[in-house]
């Protein structure tokens, strides 16, 4: 089993490699939210690699059984589906996946698959920035009586608003890498230089205030 550490180095470097993360300090992005950042990023592209979709499902499996018991994994819709669909598939259990928020049609459905009060259930997720999203999922399975205490995921910001969301709530994050893995990743490749990285460094502190403070607004 590889350290914490060499797992963060390959993801990242594999994140990186296929374009799903992407770093763009000059001409930098604007998020739905409206707040600029120097970075996007896109899971999604890892299921069209089939090599490196391996090897992050192997890892983000591998934080699942450091866990203990588990009755079930929860995928995040929609991102986290196909991940949580191989992990389950590797490690031979249930799984459901969970809406932000329930249909307006038919059953009304909010979970899809099959719950079962007093589970245990850990979320799967691809991406976490303010943590938002993914506590939705949490609340939605808690109400169903099923319990949740951790959240499994393949990269973070490292926000420290999704920090304090997580510990209000009473969850734990286990994370494959984040976005210093990744700009030092880049950094290595020749695609960013040293004062660049310091840069995506103080997004990842400040998102809100980044732009500004950059000159871009």
């Amino acid at each position: 089993m590889k350290s914490t550490n060499t797992a963060s180095i390959e993801v990242a470097k594999i994140l990186f490699r296929i374009g799903a993360v992407l770093f763009r300090t000059r001409q930098p992005f604007r998020y739905s939210s409206g707040v600029l950042s120097p970075v996007y990023t896109d899971n999604r592209l890892i299921i069209s690699h089939p090599k490196e979709r391996k090897i992050i499902t192997g890892l983000l499996s591998e934080q699942v059984k450091k866990l203990g018991k588990v009755d079930v994994l929860a995928g995040t819709a929609t991102a986290g589906i196909p991940h949580a669909a191989m992990i389950a598939q590797k490690l031979n259990l249930p799984m459901v996946y969970v809406r932000s928020e329930a249909k307006s049609h038919g059953k009304k459905n909010q979970i899809e698959g099959k719950i079962t009060r007093g589970q245990k259930a850990v979320v799967i997720e691809d991406l976490i920035s303010t943590g938002g999203s993914s506590l939705a999922v949490v609340f939605a399975l808690r109400k169903a009586g099923v319990k949740v205490t951790d959240i499994v995921a393949i990269f973070t910001y490292g926000f420290k608003e999704a920090q304090t969301n997580f510990k209000k709530n009473k969850v734990k994050l286990h994370v494959l890498t984040d976005i210093n893995y990744s700009a030092a990743a880049a950094l290595k490749e020749g695609y960013l230089k040293p004062q660049q990285v310091d840069s995506i460094r103080d997004w990842s502190k400040d998102p809100k205030g980044w732009g500004k403070k950059m000159g871009f607004e």
